[in-house]
């Protein structure tokens, strides 16, 4: 299998990185900067267009703006790609790649890697066990990767929106955002907050990387008692008991998945478009 490789950036490195370690050796990538490739231990055949990518399967690791042109690329020669979140900055951009997608009987499949976190899916078990949850409060706060594409909603709290949807399999009835610089010199909002009302869960998003440390904190209230996630300890706590998380890498399962078509794409598509829709609303405090 031939794997085309689109961008090389902070995210980019870290897919190739994973790719490695999952045995895949056969590579074209797309980079337009300069690769130091002492930092790979090999040297992979680079070229400077994406259109110049002849792969069997596409990985699309490149700033947001860019994701619909280069996906359409591939998707309309009947190419598999693999696209890092988000996947465009609205919802009808998105719906076209689908379309353009199941016109060429090709697969798109966009990189909500949190749904595939252990952790998330021992929270997914608790809610079936306890019913929805009364709040969640959701901390993604950290100093960089500072991003001039996108704010901070679209980068952060994509994320925790998708994580939201998926664990409580529906879309919130309203959606208020505030958006905004903790450092007056950003170029983007470096920081946003977000309240998400469902039918019984309401979900506080927290975001920023403008943040002196870095907090990944999930506070989920139930009738019963709390439960914690810290995502920087690898933890889930429940009424002050620590659970047993399995030991397995996110991204590997996440890849996995999309290289051996072991997910169900109806679902996929529709938490990417539902994920969109929320972070386009346009509701303030």
């Amino acid at each position: 299998m031939k794997i085309g490789l689109i961008g090389l950036g902070y995210w980019g490195k870290i897919i190739l990185k994973n790719l490695v370690n999952l045995g895949y050796k056969d590579f074209v990538i797309c980079e337009k900067n300069e690769v130091d490739w002492n930092q790979f231990g090999t040297k992979y055949n680079l070229v400077k267009s994406y259109k110049d990518v002849e792969c069997d399967v596409a990985f699309v690791i490149t700033e947001t703006t860019t994701h619909y042109d280069i996906c359409k690329s591939f998707l309309s020669r009947g190419i598999d790609v693999f696209c890092e979140k988000p996947l465009t900055l609205d919802y009808e951009s998105s719906l076209q790649l689908y379309e353009e997608a199941a016109k060429n009987n090709s697969r798109l499949f966009v990189d909500w890697v949190f749904t595939y976190n252990p952790c998330v899916e021992i929270i997914s078990e608790l809610i079936k066990k306890k019913g929805k949850p009364k709040n969640i409060i959701a901390n993604r706060l950290n100093y960089g990767p500072i991003r001039n594409d996108v704010d901070a909603r679209w980068d952060l709290a994509s994320h925790d929106v998708s994580i939201a949807r998926y664990l409580l399999n529906e879309n919130p009835h309203r959606v208020d955002w505030l958006n905004f610089k903790r450092n007056p010199n950003s170029i983007q909002n470096d920081s946003a907050v977000g309240i998400l009302s469902f039918e019984n869960t309401s979900v506080q998003i927290n975001v920023s990387w403008e943040y002196g440390k870095k907090d990944r904190l999930y506070s989920i209230e139930f009738d019963d008692g709390l439960v914690y996630w810290d995502d920087n300890g690898k933890t889930v706590t429940s009424n002050f008991k620590q659970l047993t998380v399995p030991d397995y890498s996110p991204l590997h399962k996440s890849i996995g998945c999309f290289l051996n078509g072991d997910y169900d794409k109806t679902k996929q598509q529709n938490l990417t478009l539902d994920t969109i829709r929320i972070l386009q609303h346009e509701n303030s405090f």
